[in-house]
């Protein structure tokens, strides 16, 4: 797969997922689609990571700093991409889209509360990471591991 690591991009084109089903979207969900998405692409690929970036356990969540930046302007409010941004994130490649296609599908109705505690279920990757530390990174072999069950090859 020709790999283009940029989380940011692939959020951009998860957000307009959603736009073009008049659904809202806030950065907390796009922090925990996200993680999904890399952790059912290590799934199905056998990879051990999509993104070079770190997870890390908040309290609402695994966090991947890079997108937290990027979308911290929002606060609480619904993400607006501009054209340049759309452009962005239809331009990454048939593969990761086919992924993100797949997660937005599952998770289109999921609230972002309805996303933590999905992500806060006893065993879970953030589960492990925040009991081991309160925001301290989440490790992508546990991601994988536990996520492995959710995933039919």
């Amino acid at each position: 797969m020709e790999r283009e690591n940029d989380i940011v991009k692939d959020a951009y084109y998860l957000v307009s997922l959603f736009k073009k089903d008049n659904k809202s979207v806030t950065q907390l969900h796009i922090q925990k689609l996200m993680f999904l998405v890399e952790a059912f692409y290590m799934c199905i690929t056998n990879e051990s990571q999509l993104y070079e970036c770190q997870y890390k356990a908040w309290n609402f969540g695994p966090v991947a700093t890079q997108l937290y930046k990027k979308f911290k302007i929002y606060g609480k409010e619904e993400i607006v991409l501009n054209e340049s941004q759309i452009a962005d994130g239809e331009s990454i490649t048939e593969e990761k889209k086919n992924i993100i296609k797949a997660i937005y599908e599952v998770f289109k109705e999921f609230s972002a509360m309805d996303l933590v505690k999905f992500t806060h279920a006893e065993g879970s990757p953030w589960k492990k990471a925040w009991d081991n530390e309160q925001y301290s990174v989440i490790s992508k072999e546990e991601m994988k591991n536990w996520f492995s069950k959710y995933v039919k090859n």
